[in-house]
């Protein structure tokens, strides 16, 4: 790598191969490439100089800045506003929930509670816009000190870059700054003694250069420091160094050494100004006349070199100097300056620093600095900045002297918690609010709220217990608050598979009859479910119907509807009310909840033999786990990837899936993904010639115990079960399988389960009668589009008439699934119908591969919206990307496909 030439910094010194990675990213912005990197190093490494070094290189681009304050780490998107001022006059530009979002937490405009990473699309969005002419560079420093609400967005929006010209580049001391990491790294270690001696430019003789290297580590600003500390003597040798040498913690004494020997009044004015977090300075130099200091006072401070007041207000020389001052200063002075700033703040804009300010100048139960928090809470959970929210609330518990106000303050601050992705802050705010609190209604939301957790946590066996526990205790004083926890335990049961609990919270919603509105969805939902395993299929699948037609005009009530309509085998109608939910998490921004809605999404098309759309929808659903902190979930898009390599017969990627799948739904005792990934692994035993192991696969599921199966899901396989056990030679031992789903199915009236039903039939019978079973099949087939089912009742035809001798007839079934299983690019299966064709005495020529077949999951997805006549911007808000991303990836899609236009694609889907 060319050299690259060094500002003259003097903490760049020996900093070549750093500053050169800098220009390496900076010319990927310049050729419309986005990135990002986490500049990571202990205090006085050159973090902050290697960030300036960024900007200075950075001419050409539009470069915004900003910074973490400690002092302002509970005040939400506080940094990300002043990061994105200087571009905020585009925002109108960005898809307009994106937009309102980030008005609402900046308060530009009245907010409005929502996803917490709709704000990070936002960010994303509008550098995206800010880059169009011309390439961006945003540089953070102190990012560990970023708000939470700031640092969450704008890692979300790194990670989701792609082609649009933007970098990012993050400076934050070691192991701290959690939400940065699994972003690129570049670790900044201490100099070696030649560089030492051309950053101190000093005649220093090689032992003491030697000694002041290994004392420090090598880090520069304690080399500058120390070196400038050093008497005449104790450089020429003279003397000795004094034991230990001031680093680490000791530099921060070092330069509250210098402030303690400024004028008295200097002193103060410091303090106000660390205490502080805007740097504003006028609301300093008002605080300051508040004790009785006039702006004088800055002048010996600028001559010490602690700080410089700029266009950008007061800006002290380093971090560790704000640090040294306020630790430093006694708690009766800090609290002085708190109740100064708090008074100079009048505007109403101010409310929320107010009374932060106030909250660290009381040290005892204050209720009415209580309730000025608890305002600001409700303001930052409108503004989505939850993790605030949840600060506050906490703070006011403490100031709270009523012990249920303060229990319900604390259950509140656990809500807010949670939303903000702390689930262990939260248990710990659950766990005090239980302590003072005695309300039966107090401990219901405590316990639902436990519930939930678990549940989300992937312990859904705990949450079962606690959320069935609760919902007994409540049950007499708030019905509807019991059938909802009833709810939320039935859908953890059901994950878990657990059969017997799910049969006993529907035995419980029956006492609930009484009740409407969303209890009764909830409760006939419940019942209707349990009533199913039960054996009671025929008023089961009633209050299933019942519970569709309920929650179909719902937005909220979409998914447990869909789920509702595959307890009855009506994939169609399952995959209508997914997409409308799948449609409505994208219109409005709800990143934290689509996974879920894809989940759905991804099952009803896996049902609906649309392979290529699942995996892409799991492709999807498992970048934005990734993207938002939860990449240890996700087992069932691991196990729709696996079917979809199972059903193409890539088996190693199979295997690879559905063993990621099976590990991570085991460890939580997740039997639904559980199943759904030994069902790929079956079919591509199947589809590879290998019946007898699916069989066992198959066989094993039907009795599996919770969280290692789902007995409602091995109903739903037994085609694949049926077809395993006949060419394994063990059809009597399909026949309890067959006899269990035939009542699973006989009252709700599902086509598609019918058309299996009699394909299963068809197998286990011989000569005439299994030909009407087929024939039956596949006229149950019609009108419910189902290729692959249908194209493998086809091939089963197929190969019982060419048994029976009549190949003419064998033929045409044969053709037609052939055409179908290419279709899919679904290769074993096609190869057994190329078998069996020419076994039937005629050969199909060999299709070429299609180039649809070359998209990968992401491009596919594009390529659907674009299909459909999305615009670029319309797919990148769908998609949570950007307009230039889209474009990028639109370009391949026309390169693979050999296309120039987006009316060539429509005519191609």
């Amino acid at each position: 790598m060319a050299a690259v030439s060094v500002y003259h910094h003097p903490m760049l010194v020996g900093r070549g191969v750093e500053c050169a990675a800098v220009e390496c990213l900076l010319l990927e912005a310049r050729e419309s490439r986005s990135g990002a990197l986490v500049i990571r190093g202990e205090p006085g490494i050159g973090k902050s100089a290697l960030l300036g070094y960024a900007i200075e290189r950075a001419e050409d681009l539009c470069v915004l800045r900003g910074v973490g304050i400690e002092s302002e780490s509970e005040l939400p998107f506080a940094a990300l506003h002043r990061i994105l001022l200087p571009v905020l006059d585009q925002v109108d530009g960005i898809p307009e929930p994106q937009a309102d979002a980030l008005r609402g937490a900046f308060g530009l405009s009245p907010g409005q509670a929502s996803d917490r990473f709709l704000v990070a699309i936002g960010v994303l969005s509008l550098l995206a816009e800010a880059a169009d002419e011309q390439p961006l560079l945003c540089v953070v420093d102190d990012a560990q000190w970023l708000d939470g609400a700031s640092a969450e967005a704008l890692a979300f929006a790194a990670r989701r870059l792609e082609a649009e010209g933007v970098m990012l580049l993050f400076a934050a001391r070691d192991r701290e700054a959690p939400a940065l990491d699994g972003l690129p790294e570049l670790r900044l270690t201490g100099l070696d003694g030649e560089a030492a001696d051309a950053l101190l430019a000093a005649q220093l003789s090689p032992a003491l250069r030697d000694r002041l290297v290994e004392s420090t580590h090598g880090n520069p600003l304690a080399l500058i420091e120390l070196s400038a500390s050093l008497t005449p003597d104790q450089l020429g040798g003279r003397d000795l160094l004094p034991e230990p040498l001031p680093i680490g913690a000791v530099l921060e004494s070092a330069f509250l050494e210098r402030v303690r020997a400024l004028p008295r009044q200097s002193q103060t004015l410091l303090l106000v100004g660390a205490t502080d977090a805007t740097g504003d300075l006028g609301t300093v130099l008002r605080a300051a006349r508040e004790l009785g200091v006039d702006g004088d006072a800055l002048d010996p401070a600028e001559a010490a070199g602690l700080l410089r007041v700029g266009a950008g207000g007061l800006e002290f020389r380093h971090p560790l100097v704000r640090s040294a001052i306020y630790q430093g200063a006694p708690f009766n002075e800090r609290r002085a300056a708190h109740l100064a700033l708090a008074r100079a703040l009048v505007h109403d804009q101010d409310a929320d620093r107010r009374a932060w300010h106030r909250a660290a100048a009381v040290t005892a139960p204050n209720d009415e600095v209580a309730e000025e928090l608890e305002r600001t809470s409700e303001r930052a959970r409108r503004r989505s900045g939850y993790a605030a929210a949840a600060a506050a609330l906490e703070r006011a518990a403490e100031l709270t002297s009523n012990d249920e106000e303060r229990a319900g303050r604390l259950v509140a601050a656990a809500h807010s918690a949670w939303s903000a992705g702390n689930g262990p802050r939260a248990e710990v705010l659950l766990d005090q609010a239980a302590r003072y609190g005695s309300d039966l209604r107090l401990f219901a939301d405590i316990d639902h709220l436990r519930g939930s957790f678990a549940r989300a946590l992937g312990t859904v066996a705990d949450s079962c217990s606690i959320l069935m526990a609760g919902a007994r205790r409540i049950a007499e004083t708030d019905p509807a608050k019991a059938i909802e926890m009833l709810l939320d335990a039935a859908m953890a049961a059901e994950y878990a598979g657990d059969v017997p609990q799910l049969i006993e919270i529907g035995r419980r919603a029956q006492s609930f009859s009484g009740v409407d509105g969303h209890s009764e969805f909830a409760r006939v939902l419940v019942e209707g479910m349990g009533s199913m395993l039960e054996g009671d299929t025929e008023h089961g699948s009633e209050l299933l119907r019942r519970a569709v037609e309920l929650g179909s005009d719902e937005p909220e009530r979409l998914l447990y509807a869909a789920l509702a309509a595959e307890y009855l085998g009506d994939v169609t109608t399952e995959q209508t009310l997914a997409t409308r939910a799948v449609s409505f998490a994208r219109i409005h921004g709800r990143v934290g909840s689509l996974p879920v809605a894809l989940e759905v999404l991804a099952t009803a098309e896996a049902w609906s033999s649309q392979y290529a759309a699942a995996a892409a929808d799991a492709t999807e659903g498992l970048s934005i786990l990734r993207d938002t902190g939860q990449a240890a979930s996700g087992p069932d898009f691991l196990a729709f990837l696996a079917l979809h390599a199972a059903i193409q017969g890539r088996e190693n990627e199979c295997l690879a899936h559905a063993e990621g799948a099976l590990e991570r739904a085991t460890a939580l005792g997740l039997g639904l993904p559980a199943a759904e990934a030994s069902h790929a692994l079956a079919l591509l035993d199947l589809g590879l010639g290998r019946p007898a192991e699916a069989f066992e696969r198959l066989h094993a599921l039907a009795g599996a115990a919770p969280g290692a199966g789902h007995p409602r899901l091995a109903h739903f396989y037994v085609a694949d079960l049926v077809e395993a056990a006949v060419m394994a030679g063990r059809a009597d031992a399909a026949e309890a399988a067959l006899t269990a789903f035939e009542h699973w199915i006989e009252h709700s009236n599902a086509p598609p389960m019918l058309a299996l039903l009699a394909r299963c039939r068809g197998q286990l019978a011989a000569g005439e009668a299994a030909a009407t079973h087929f024939a039956a099949a596949l006229r149950l087939h019609a009108g419910h589009d189902r290729p692959f089912e249908r194209a493998r009742t086809e091939l089963l035809y197929g190969e019982a008439l060419r048994r029976a001798r009549r190949r003419l007839e064998a033929r045409a079934h044969l053709r037609a699934a052939l055409e179908t299983f290419e279709r899919l690019g679904a290769a074993p299966w096609e190869e057994r119908a190329r078998r069996e064709l020419r076994a039937s005495g005629q050969t199909a020529r060999k299709r070429d591969p299609s180039t649809v077949d070359e998209l990968t999951p992401q491009e596919l997805q594009i390529a659907r919206f674009v299909s459909g006549g999305a615009t670029n911007r319309q797919v990148a808000a769908q998609l949570f990307l950007s307009p230039r991303t889209i474009d990028y990836h639109l370009r391949n899609i026309f390169r693979k496909l050999d296309i120039s236009s987006r009316a060539e694609l429509v005519k191609l889907s």
